[in-house]
């Protein structure tokens, strides 16, 4: 006699990974744990070489993006993400300590999702963004 159960799914919705580019260790690790802790997986990079390549692989739900990056800065990154197809829908909100209007402007046109600056922003903040932009479902 066989029993009548309900069928067992361990398959689990992974969650969304989002995309730091960042060069502070500091900020990475702030953002990292409170993003973890909130359940989204964490992806880092450290330049903006390294952030495209990232983005290109595992085609992230966000990037929070710092402007101030070696190798490739974070205005430049933008450019490149814009101009790939399958990546140019990202979401990407910028944390930086540039506080260029001029620079802001060119990331409004660039489709940025929000600009926050460092001094004047706490982590949380970001992480409301990245939750109202990527909710957990």
């Amino acid at each position: 006699m066989a029993l009548a159960g309900k069928p067992q799914t361990n398959a689990r919705k992974t969650p969304p990974t989002i995309l730091v580019i960042e060069d502070e260790l500091s900020v990475v690790a702030a953002l990292r744990e409170t993003l973890e802790d909130r359940g989204y997986t964490v992806a880092v990079a450290h330049d903006g070489i390294a952030g495209i390549t990232t983005a290109q692989s595992i085609k992230p739900a966000a990037i929070i993006l710092d402007l101030g990056l070696p190798k490739q800065n974070g205005l430049q990154f933008l450019e490149r993400l814009r101009a790939n197809k399958s990546l140019f829908s990202i979401p990407v909100i910028i944390l930086s300590n540039v506080e260029s209007s001029v620079v802001m402007q060119k990331c409004e046109e660039l489709g940025m999702q929000c600009f926050y600056v460092k001094t004047h922003t706490s982590i949380q903040k970001v992480i409301d963004t990245v939750v109202k932009t990527v909710p957990l479902t």
